[in-house]
């Protein structure tokens, strides 16, 4: 028990002199880029912009690794590595021991020097906190991820013409992989999911409301995230946000993610199928205002919009 505590307070002095530093510079971190962000606005194309505010995730996530020194800088060489030097034999001493096993704490501490405390420090605490709250938040996401995944699965497939309409976007997207359609409730906002077997779902009532017009358009702009592969950025972003469930600046960058990939995806279909009657930004309105329900909390775990 005595172990555990004091590796529970090493961990918890290693975590707070990384978390502490990493607050204050993300922080920093998040008011530039947002704002180069708004700056480029109507300079940059959104694609560049949404990789310069993703670059936040990549920082958030490289940068404690890299932080740690190696393990050998810590490691004694030689005969160091046997001996302590606080426990050296006088050398007149010729029947004491020249080395001894290491224990992983110094004979000091049986006169009272140099002792770690048996109870949890602070750090220690933070460390418990932490870990827990990254157990909770992962759980959650994890037990979301797997209901909107078996609810998926159980959902109507699409017609043969929604089916063939599907097929015509893929080759003009330019997407050889397998992409799947599904059906969802009336009223709701169509969405890509699924990191290895792409599944776009769509409102029952998308097609006998608006047209097949409307519906290619969606497929469109559906698949544009699938080829620009804003699903793994999005599974990225769960990962930060357990990581970092304490960073509420985070949400900044979330929603920054999420207008500027919806963003970038149309500027992804206007440069592969064109837009030649320019309406295709307002069909997409109208499908925003027939779905008029949000993804359920379960499948924005792993979707996009």
């Amino acid at each position: 028990m005595e172990w555990m505590i004091e590796q529970v307070n090493t961990m918890g002095e290693v975590f707070v002199g990384l978390a502490l530093p990493m607050l204050l510079t993300s922080a920093v971190l998040i008011a530039f880029v947002l704002s180069v962000e708004f700056f480029l606005r109507t300079r940059v194309r959104a694609a560049l912009r949404y990789w310069l505010v993703a670059s936040v995730l990549a920082y958030l996530l490289l940068i404690p690794l890299l932080s740690l020194n190696p393990p050998s800088t810590h490691w004694r060489a030689g005969t160091a590595a046997y001996a302590d030097r606080a426990f050296s034999a006088p050398a007149s001493h010729t029947n004491a021991p020249l080395s001894r096993p290491i224990t992983g704490q110094s004979q000091i501490t049986a006169a009272g020097v140099g002792e770690r405390p048996l109870y949890l420090t602070w750090q220690g605490a933070v460390f418990v906190f932490w870990l827990a709250g990254v157990l909770a938040v992962s759980s959650l996401l994890v037990h979301r991820a797997l209901t909107a995944c078996r609810r998926i699965e159980v959902s109507p497939g699409a017609n043969l013409l929604m089916k063939d309409i599907l097929a015509y976007c893929r080759k003009r997207m330019g997407i050889r992989g397998k992409v799947r359609l599904k059906v969802w409730e009336d009223g709701t906002q169509p969405v890509v999911c699924g990191l290895f077997r792409p599944v776009i779902v769509v409102p029952r009532n998308l097609a006998p409301t608006l047209g097949s017009r409307h519906l290619r358009d969606v497929l469109f702009h559906e698949l544009a995230h699938v080829k620009r592969c804003d699903l793994w950025v999005h599974f990225i972003q769960n990962c930060v946000r357990v990581l970092y469930f304490y960073n509420p600046l985070l949400l900044l960058i979330h929603a920054a993610l999420r207008r500027l990939g919806d963003e970038a995806a149309n500027e992804a279909v206007l440069d592969a199928v064109g837009d030649a009657d320019h309406a295709y930004t307002q069909r997409l309105a109208e499908v925003a205002a027939l779905a008029l329900k949000p993804p359920t909390p379960s499948l924005a775990v792993i979707s996009v919009a």
